[in-house]
């Protein structure tokens, strides 16, 4: 059995002393504060923007797909670890310190920290981390599609063995990262329908408990029996809502928010400026990748001719300016996000870039059998090279950037059109793959598997995953097979699946990157300081990515 202590990779930030109420404290638009005990600093509640409309009170943390309310997962509930997906390769210990890979990868051991409570004061145990898997696993609202959970058995008070039907070399972060919050066995036992559960008295392990709730507002305060000493510094968080973007932007701007996570097309001038000294904002331009993805069961993107000759007719440089504000980043041919993974990329594409030519584009698609007719636009066997894209109404950037992409296709003769359509629709002929191509984004995880077998694995295809492309390569199949069933410290074999993985996406194409996207986070430092940075990449500094949410805020100081 392979024995893998976790390690704290990246150094959170130092804090001082002080205080704070572990009570409700009253509505208002500016921070309440008053003397601490510990000797005369200021107790702070950061005020953060939470979303648009109504908030209904709901801090269900074992179903995702509803709209619970900021701070449920990572404030209130925490996983075992926290996997950092601002540096490569940081896996820090929360309720557990330590795990053990077992029975050839089908079983993970976990070494639970001692003294833990729940916020009602009870003790957390092994009892509760076996429970959350088998309730887990036999609640069918919760695991209508199936579980590969096979059992949970508790070895002693801080240790538990979670057995499963597969390897699970690659799906420890699923395991004990964000999809999996710890939730008490002493209340939710007694809960027979887990999904249906509002949950409006919550009880967790995290820095916060349940303040008070409005429709318009509610906070979550510190909670006085988190098990990491001394934290959190701040007295609490209070979650605004407000009528519309553009309303949430303002109240940043003119000072009555401290946390936001907002799109702004000129960060530096629209915010930065009104207050250099206190506003700044980090530019999270590493979690997911802006594809024009291609249905490759249909014309006539499943001609690789086309997607080549697409690909080399889009600048990039000109859609990221003009649609994307200059806030996204080149985006590797790899499908992968950079520099963050960059130890992962093939020795022979090291200098591999994105080509802009839109020559080259009309040579591929002579060479290929197209000719150009008196409309200016390529054809073949009669009939017209055109392809539609689907984009959600009112997504005004990626709206932008096809009609950028339209002009840019038109120039080498391939017509372009874009559709608009209603989120749902959107969502509706991603399942069903009635489209010719969308705009849409891949998302990956701690490690490049979670991207590839995401949006590369024959077997991902929607609902089951993201490929959203209907890509099929055997070769793809097999690499993916080998490195889940790999355990993490054999890094050789890990890494050469990953270079076939790399040959097969430069040969087929199967999506055309546009950008390595951005996420702002923006911060004021008036009130409280400690927020990650480009230098102290700590945690994601967005207030809705979880469990990042809840390590930025307990690890947050009053301003001196």
């Amino acid at each position: 059995m392979r024995v893998k202590p976790i390690m704290a990779g990246a150094m959170l930030a130092v804090l001082t002393a002080c205080s704070g109420g572990g009570v409700p404290l009253t509505a208002g638009s500016t921070a309440p504060t008053s003397a601490s005990a510990s000797g005369g600093a200021k107790d702070v509640m950061v005020n953060v923007a939470a979303g648009t409309g109504q908030f209904s009170e709901n801090f269900n943390p074992l179903v995702q797909g509803v709209p619970n309310l900021m701070g449920t997962w990572g404030m209130i509930y925490e996983p075992l670890m926290f996997f950092n997906q601002s540096k490569s390769g940081d896996v820090q210990p929360l309720l557990a310190t330590k795990y053990e890979f077992g029975d050839d990868g089908t079983s993970l051991t976990f070494t639970l920290r001692e003294g833990v409570k729940w916020s009602d004061g009870k003790p957390f145990t092994a009892e509760d981390v076996a429970f959350n898997f088998l309730y887990r696993r036999d609640k069918k609202d919760l695991n209508a599609a199936g579980t590969n959970i096979k059992d949970a058995q508790v070895l002693s008070p801080t240790q538990v063995k979670i057995t499963f039907t597969e390897r699970m070399y690659t799906k420890l972060s699923d395991v004990a990262g964000a999809p999996t919050y710890m939730v008490p066995k002493h209340i939710w036992e007694k809960i027979d329908k887990p999904s249906k559960e509002t949950n409006t008295k919550p009880v967790g392990t995290g820095p916060f408990i349940m303040g008070e709730f409005t429709p318009q507002s509610y906070t979550l305060v510190k909670n006085p029996l988190h098990w990491d000493t001394g934290k959190p510094k701040i007295a609490g968080l209070r979650f605004w809502s407000y009528n519309n973007n553009d309303a949430s932007m303002q109240a940043l701007v003119a000072g009555q928010l401290d946390w936001g996570g907002m799109f702004m097309p000129e960060p530096d001038k629209q915010f930065v400026a009104k207050d250099p000294q206190h506003n700044q904002y980090k530019n999270e331009a590493h979690l997911y990748i802006t594809n024009l993805i291609p249905n490759l069961t249909k014309a006539p993107l499943n001609d690789l001719a086309v997607r080549q000759a697409v690909n080399v007719a889009l600048d990039r440089d000109k859609i990221i300016d003009l649609a994307f504000a200059g806030l996204g980043k080149p985006v590797s041919p790899l499908g992968l996000v950079l520099p963050l993974f960059q130890d992962y990329v093939s020795p022979k594409y090291a200098s591999l870039k994105l080509e802009y030519n839109p020559d080259k584009a009309r040579q591929i698609l002579e060479a290929a059998g197209y000719t150009k007719g008196g409309d200016g636009y390529y054809a073949k066997d009669g009939k017209r090279l055109s392809i539609t894209c689907h984009l959600v109404t009112g997504w005004t950037d990626y709206v932008s950037a096809a009609q950028v992409m339209k002009q840019q296709l038109k120039e080498v003769g391939i017509e372009f059109r874009a559709k608009e359509v209603s989120f749902n629709a959107f969502v509706d002929i991603q399942q069903k793959g009635d489209f010719e191509s969308m705009m849409w984004n891949a998302w990956g995880g701690p490690h490049p598997f979670q991207m590839y077998n995401n949006i590369l694995n024959s077997k991902n295809t929607p609902p089951a995953s993201q490929n959203m492309a209907r890509y099929k390569n055997q070769a793809v199949d097999d690499a993916l097979k080998v490195i889940a069933n790999t355990p993490p410290e054999q890094a050789d074999t890990i890494k050469q699946a990953i270079y076939t993985i790399q040959d097969a996406v430069v040969a087929d194409l199967p999506y055309i990157p546009l950008q390595q996207s951005s996420s702002l986070a923006e911060f004021r430092t008036t009130n409280v300081t400690g927020w990650p940075s480009e230098q102290n990449p700590y945690a994601l500094g967005l207030p809705f990515s979880h469990p990042d949410n809840g390590i930025v805020a307990k690890n947050l100081q009053p301003a001196q």
